[in-house]
């Protein structure tokens, strides 16, 4: 089995002791710890042996075909010198249309999750630990603060241009670094608020070093926000970066396009954001790619359907040699509502789905038309936080707005208001529990008190504490600000899940009966990430995560990330001082990002442990967000015919599901 060479004596963190455990009991499976380094028994698929595979590789009829037309190179000639062998549980044919349903207005995170993530190292999936994939093996010194990255030799882009170190290079020293996109080096790539040094050691060798110790690096080359480092194919995108392009086909391309700069021309048609996980990743046909599948209907506005086809050049085998993917072609049909996607499923005409229609209150109806749909339920292990997290926006444009909101009175005054167990009867058909945005039971991290603190049902306690803040009203019966004013904001809901906005329709009801006037938007999921990437927002609702391990994605501990909607200034100001919404945060607020800084840097669980829980600690008594209830389990459909789907799978953004569980093993029989 693959190991890592050189390894330090730390662990990866809660791997085999504590986060598997938890998990495999969850999806009912063996608690036996395993080493976090090799790999495991999965559901569907397995890392397998470097050797080659069989005598002789094969591949897809339609690839063959060309061949021999002489179109393509042979399939030797097309995979890397070592090809990732990943056994799945059967060996699939090849063929077919994997049909799926996608909501118009962003639906970005569904395409990662089904086919977007090939990053340097990979989640097992069990989620005990991470194991190679583009990256072959990882060399780290003894304190933990160089990581030297061997990469795959010989793989290759979908348009058959070699994938080096060049274009980890490009990204990080080039895209991160250039003043006009601004994007600025993540989080992820420093300690101590000093970004990595990244240095090319050979074409297939990159090294990053860092100030200090960083324990939990490479659980970094394997998490959803390391997808920007494998996808910029540097040949292709630098024809839209003036350092390399010639000057008048760049200028020539943006007058084509429509643009006035060369910057709107990057974030069209290579990358919106440091991570590049969004967007033009999905928006243009043909772009290069290390995925299974290539883009060649894009996700464009007006777009009606999704359409991905084989990628000739992808880099992994089955036991047998044959080359992945199985399945021939994607095809996401785009919906403008959820009513619709489930009538075609109920029909039989989705092949997988586990987004958008899957709600509990549609559960009934889907096991009523199974047997004339011809599919079946899997299921999935929430391991989030909360399934509905409440968050007002702490760094306000409007300075009185964001004074009312950083008042911890006023925060738990709003979570008194709020009729937890009767949203979860009413929306959620008793399937959970009240709880603030904490680490679930089942987690090491657990702590009952920050779960439970102002999550009971009292009018009283919460005008008590709004009195506090918010003393006047006016004639309506709503509250008044210190000067007088009326008093009123908007909590924001994307549309796509009708559960999130018929639960934040009986929140903002709470809230307006204890004198808070509230009104609930409802809007496009594209338009809410753009309200609230630009700190434009005053409040949103939206789904928890770090419920098991809250080391992973603490968005909702402090501000960590983009997704950290309650702070979007302070996480700005943490991940990209230069960001023109940045703003530098309290001392209570520094005091969580020093705070995480001890917990990456920590080399042994126990330190590690010790640091994330002091955060959390923090997190409790600063109370920053609201939760509403523990998240229930979920489910999806898979059809009967198609097989190496798991029957139950655990669901996190971070282990972002069904992505490693290897969907490019998925075939029909």
């Amino acid at each position: 089995m693959f190991i890592f060479r050189k390894i330090s004596p730390f662990k990866i963190v809660l791997g085999s002791t504590l986060i598997l455990s938890v998990l495999l009991t969850s999806c009912g499976q063996s608690t036996t710890p395993v080493p976090p380094t090799a790999t495991s028994a999965p559901a569907t698929a397995t890392v397998g042996a470097t050797s080659t595979p069989a005598s002789k590789y094969s591949e897809a009829p339609a690839l063959a075909a060309l061949v021999k037309a002489g179109t393509l190179p042979p399939v030797e000639d097309r995979l890397p010198v070592n090809p990732l062998v990943v056994k799945a549980d059967e060996v699939g044919v090849y063929g077919g249309t994997w049909r799926l349903g996608s909501k118009g207005g962003g639906d970005d995170a569904g395409f990662t999750r089904i086919f977007g993530y090939d990053q340097l190292l990979s989640w097992t999936t069990d989620w005990s630990g991470v194991v190679p994939n583009l990256a072959e093996n990882v060399d780290v010194n003894q304190d933990a603060s160089e990581y030297t990255i061997h990469l795959r030799k010989g793989v290759k882009w979908s348009d058959g241009v070699p994938f080096t170190a060049d274009d980890i290079v490009f990204w990080y020293q080039d895209m991160l670094h250039d003043p006009e996109l601004n994007f600025g080096v993540p989080a992820q790539f420093k300690v101590g608020g000093k970004e990595a040094v990244l240095t090319k050691v050979d074409d297939n060798t990159v090294k990053f070093t860092f100030a200090a110790p960083y324990g939990t690096f490479r659980l970094e080359l394997a998490s959803i926000n390391a997808v920007g480092m494998t996808a910029v194919p540097a040949h292709w995108a630098k024809q839209f970066f003036p350092k390399y392009a010639d000057k008048a086909k760049l200028d020539q391309a943006i007058k084509d396009g429509g643009f006035t700069t060369w910057v709107q021309l990057w974030n069209a048609k290579v990358c919106q954001a440091n991570n590049c996980g969004s967007g033009s990743l999905f928006d243009v046909a043909d772009r290069p790619t290390l995925y299974a599948w290539v883009v060649k209907e894009p996700y464009v506005a007006n777009a009606t359907q999704f359409v991905l086809e084989r990628n000739p050049y992808y880099w992994k085998v089955d036991q047998t040699g044959q080359q992945y993917p199985y399945i021939d072609k994607l095809v996401y049909t785009i919906y403008q509502d959820v009513p619709a996607m489930l009538l075609k499923a109920t029909a039989g005409e989705v092949d997988f789905q586990m987004r958008h229609f899957n709600l509990l209150a549609n559960k009934a109806v889907l096991s009523d038309n199974q047997t004339k749909g011809d599919y079946k339920f899997f299921d999935l292990t929430d391991a989030a936080n909360n399934r509905l997290v409440l968050m007002f926006n702490l760094t306000d444009k409007d300075k009185a707005m964001r004074a009312i909101f950083q008042s911890k009175d006023f925060r738990i005054g709003m979570s008194y208001a709020i009729n937890r167990q009767e949203v979860i009867d009413t929306v959620w058909v008793g399937q959970g529990t009240p709880w603030q945005a904490a680490p679930l039971k089942a987690s090491p991290f657990y702590n009952e008190t920050m779960g439970t603190q102002y999550t009971a049902y009292d009018v009283a306690q919460a005008n008590a504490y709004l009195d506090k803040v918010l003393p006047k009203k006016g004639a309506d019966g709503f509250r008044l600000t210190p000067d007088g004013k009326p008093f009123k904001f908007s909590l924001e809901i994307a549309n796509a899940n009708q559960s999130e906005v018929d639960s934040g329709n009986m929140i903002v009801k709470y809230w307006k009966a204890v004198g808070v006037n509230v009104e609930a938007l409802s809007e496009d999921r594209t338009l809410y990430y753009s309200r609230k990437g630009n700190n434009d927002g005053e409040a949103f609702l939206w789904q928890g995560e770090g419920g098991i391990n809250p080391i992973l994605d603490p968005r909702f501990y402090f501000p960590y990330s983009g997704e950290s909607n309650w702070a979007e200034a302070w996480q700005a100001w943490y991940n990209n001082p230069a960001s023109p919404i940045a703003e530098e945060p309290p001392d209570n607020i520094k005091a969580l990002f020093a705070k995480y800084d001890e917990v990456k840097s920590a080399t042994t669980d126990a330190a590690q442990v010790k640091a994330m829980s002091e955060l959390l600690a923090l997190a409790a008594d600063q109370f920053n967000v609201l939760g509403v209830m523990t998240p229930p389990d979920q489910y999806g459909i898979v059809k009967n015919n198609m097989h190496n789907v798991p029957a139950r799978m655990i669901l996190s953004w971070v282990f972002p599901t069904p992505a490693p569980y290897h969907t490019f093993t998925f075939f029909f029989k």
